[in-house]
């Protein structure tokens, strides 16, 4: 069963809202001076806990499941980052330009012809609001948190940009 999801976020907020046939069934929330993200997607309730300095990594943890872990987001140089669940399966976070404005979730399979792109995002507008689509294939429990952990990776990716694009700005 695939699923169609459509997200926003508005200039100057911090939180990007995720919905369905024009009803909001998720979001993605950044307390001001917070690197942790809250996030939920239907029923899924999930804190994407951030730490390390110069290298993240980042812990998920279920909050409607006493705040257990159930992945960690490890980042890579150039962009990269990789998603792995507490079942053992590993995602890949791929960009498809410098701009982001298409990415995508890959189930990583036992050799490359057995990846399998299983949630497709796209940017669509971006003026004074970013907004884009969400299309998953992906019959298992476990698609809100990979859907989630793509909008966070991508939100992370474009933090980072402008934090470096304002020291540069600063001559720092």
């Amino acid at each position: 069963m695939a699923t169609n999801l459509h997200w926003v976020k508005q200039a100057f907020e911090r939180d990007v809202h995720i919905t369905e046939n024009g009803v909001e069934v998720g979001q993605l929330h950044r307390a001001l001076l917070e690197r942790d993200v809250n996030a939920s997607l239907y029923t899924t309730r999930l804190r994407f806990d951030v730490t390390g300095f110069l290298i993240n990594t980042v812990n998920i943890h279920d909050l409607a499941a006493a705040d257990r872990i159930v992945g960690t987001i490890k980042f890579y140089f150039g962009k990269r980052a990789e998603l792995t669940l507490d079942t053992g399966t590993v995602y890949t976070w791929k960009r498809h330009n410098i701009l982001m404005r298409q990415w995508n979730m890959i189930r990583e399979g036992a050799t490359d012809t057995d990846d399998k792109e299983v949630v497709n995002y796209s940017l669509t507008r971006l003026f004074f609001t970013q907004e884009g689509d969400i299309q998953a294939d992906l019959p298992s429990p476990e698609v809100d948190i990979v859907i989630l952990a793509g909008l966070f990776i991508r939100n992370y990716f474009q933090r980072r940009r402008r934090t470096a694009a304002g020291a540069v700005a600063f001559g720092a």
